[in-house]
């Protein structure tokens, strides 16, 4: 049981407006050029709206080089890290 009740102390808590890494949903198809996998296997993006258990994020930043990608919704489970 202690456990559980440390691990909930340090699992993050993302909140609107922060910048987390995520990555990119389009690399998952089978038609998609290898070369991506090197060069954006992760893109940061903000988040925009809280849904639930869910963040709707947005790619349109300036650290971002997917700026045209559209919006997605992420489970927190996807985000991998903030953005340093």
């Amino acid at each position: 049981m202690k456990f559980l009740l440390e691990y909930r102390s340090y699992k993050p808590a993302y909140q609107v407006g922060d910048t987390v890494l995520v990555e990119y949903w389009y690399l998952d198809e089978p038609f998609c050029d290898e070369r991506l996998h090197r060069e954006l296997p992760y893109t940061p993006v903000k988040i925009v709206e809280k849904r639930g258990r869910s963040f709707k994020v947005s790619h349109s930043i300036p650290q971002s080089r997917l700026g045209s990608a559209p919006d997605e919704i992420v489970k927190a489970s996807d985000i991998i890290d903030y953005f340093r």
